[in-house]
C-alpha cells in the first residue's frame, strides 16, 4: 500500500469516526427519549429525504473525485470540474425543495411530519454544498478529519441537550443536520483558506454536460436507493412506525458497522481510478490489495455482530429494542455480501469509467427486488424485507463480478 493511499485510509477512517461513531452515540439516547414509534417516525422521514440525499450527491461523489484525481495536475481543468460540479447541485438542491414541497402538500403522511422533514432538509443541502469530493480526488483529507469531528459532536450535544420526550422528533432532525451545516461551512473556508482550486466562470453547457457525466452513476444510486429506503416506506405501510423503528435500529447498526469496509474502499478509489489512466498494472496491484483489505473486513463484521448484537443492544440500546436483536444478527450476512459489489463493482468497473455497467446491474437488481419485497414484507414483516434485501443484493454482487471478469482484460476505451 502507498503512502498515500495510507494517509487517505487513515483521514478517511478518522473522518468516517465522526460520520458515524458519534451518530451511533445517538442512537441508544433517541431511542429511549423519543419511544419506538417517534424514533420509527424519525426514520421514515430520514429514509424520505434520502431519496433528496441521492438526487443532489448526483454520483459525483464517485464520478466527480474520479475527474479531479485524474486532473489534480491541470488547474484549470480542476477548477473547471470544481465550479460545473458545484453549480449542477445547487440546481438539484432547487429541485429536491421543490419535490419535497410537493410531497408534504400531496402525501397526508408526509404532511403530518413537516417540521422534522424541514429539519432534515437543512442537511440535505449542507451536504449538497460540501465538496468532500474534491478532497478525497486531491488526497487531502486530512484537513477535513478535525471539522468532522468538531460538527458531528455540537450536533451530539445539541440533541442531549434539547431533546427530551417522544415529541422532540423535529429537534432530533435539526441536531442531526446541524453536523452536516457545520462541515459545509468549515471546508468552504478551507477550500478558500488553501486555495484549492481557482475561481472560474461556468455556463449553461458545462453544467448541462457534468449533469450528463453524472446521470449513469445517479440513476444507479437511485436504484440502489429503491430497494433500501423504500423498504422502510413498506414496512410503515403493512405493518406500522413501531415496526419501522426495530428495523431502522438494526439496519442503522449495520450499516455503521460496514463503513469499516467502506472507509477501505474510499481510500483505495482516487489512486485505483488515476491509475486506470496512466497505469493499469499498477490498478490491478492495487485492486489486489484493496480485495483483501475489504473482504477480511466484512467477514470479521459478520462474526463481531453475530457474537455481540444480543449484549450490545440489551447494554447499549435498550429492552424496548429487543426485537431488533434477530434482525441485526440476519443483517449480519450483508457486509460480506455488500463487499464483493463494493470490490467489483466501485474499485473494479466504476474506476475504470463504466459507470453505465452499474446501472445495468442495479436496474436489474431493482426489478428483482420488485418481484418479491412486497410479499415478504407484508407477511413476513422486517425479517421478510431483510431477506429480500439479502437476495437482491446477492444477485448485484454476482452480476458485477462476472461483468469484472467478462471484459477485465480489454482497455477502457474498448469498453466505452
Amino acid at each position: 500500500m502507498t503512502t498515500p493511499i495510507r494517509k487517505t485510509l487513515l483521514y478517511l477512517i478518522l473522518i468516517q469516526g465522526g460520520n458515524y461513531i458519534v451518530p451511533l452515540l445517538m442512537l441508544p439516547y433517541l431511542g429511549r427519549v423519543l419511544g419506538v414509534r417517534e424514533f420509527g417516525v424519525l426514520a421514515l422521514c430520514q429514509a424520505v429525504t434520502q431519496y433528496l440525499v441521492l438526487l443532489t450527491d448526483y454520483g459525483y461523489n464517485f464520478t466527480a473525485t474520479r475527474l479531479v484525481s485524474v486532473r489534480r495536475n491541470d488547474p484549470q481543468g480542476l477548477a473547471e470540474v470544481y465550479i460545473s460540479t458545484t453549480s449542477a447541485r445547487l440546481v438539484l438542491v432547487v429541485s429536491a425543495l421543490v419535490l419535497m414541497v410537493a410531497g408534504v402538500l400531496l402525501v397526508p403522511d408526509l404532511g403530518q411530519h413537516v417540521g422534522v422533514l424541514a429539519a432534515l432538509f437543512l442537511g440535505v443541502v449542507a451536504n449538497a454544498l460540501t465538496p468532500i469530493w474534491l478532497f478525497q480526488g486531491l488526497e487531502r483529507m486530512r484537513a477535513l478529519v478535525l471539522p468532522t469531528f468538531l460538527s458531528r459532536l455540537i450536533g451530539l450535544a445539541f440533541v442531549f441537550l434539547l431533546v427530551r420526550g417522544p415529541g422532540d422528533a423535529a429537534l432530533a432532525a435539526l441536531g442531526v443536520s446541524l453536523g452536516n451545516v457545520l462541515l459545509a461551512v468549515c471546508s468552504l473556508w478551507i477550500l478558500r483558506r488553501d486555495r484549492l482550486v481557482k475561481l472560474v466562470g461556468t455556463s449553461i453547457r458545462m453544467i448541462i454536460e457534468s449533469l450528463k457525466d453524472g446521470f449513469p452513476l445517479f440513476l444507479s444510486f437511485v436504484l440502489v436507493s429503491f430497494y433500501v429506503n423504500f423498504n422502510s416506506i413498506l414496512l410503515n405501510y403493512f405493518h406500522g412506525p413501531e415496526v419501522v423503528g426495530q428495523f431502522a435500529m438494526a439496519d442503522k447498526i449495520r450499516i455503521a458497522a460496514q463503513a469499516m469496509f467502506m472507509v477501505i474502499s474510499q481510500a483505495f478509489y482516487p489512486r485505483i481510478s488515476q491509475y486506470h489512466a496512466t497505469d493499469p498494472q499498477a490498478a490491478r496491484r492495487l485492486m489486489r490489495m484493496a480485495m483483501i483489505a475489504v473482504f477480511s473486513t466484512s467477514i470479521g463484521l459478520f462474526i463481531g455482530i453475530e457474537l455481540l448484537a444480543e449484549w450490545g443492544i440489551e447494554t447499549w440500546i435498550g429492552p424496548q429494542f429487543r426485537s431488533s436483536i434477530p434482525l441485526l444478527k440476519l443483517e449480519a450476512v450483508l457486509p460480506p455480501i455488500i463487499s464483493v459489489a463494493v470490490v467489483f463493482g466501485d474499485l473494479g468497473l466504476l474506476a475504470q469509467g463504466r459507470a453505465r455497467s452499474l446501472t445495468n446491474v442495479f436496474l436489474g437488481a431493482t426489478v428483482l427486488h420488485l418481484l418479491y419485497v412486497v410479499p415478504l414484507t407484508r407477511y413476513g414483516g422486517a425479517e421478510g424485507t431483510i431477506m429480500a434485501v439479502i437476495l437482491t443484493e446477492v444477485a448485484g454482487a454476482v452480476a458485477f463480478v462476472w461483468l469484472y471478469f467478462r471484459d477485465g482484460s480489454l482497455p477502457v476505451e474498448a469498453r466505452a
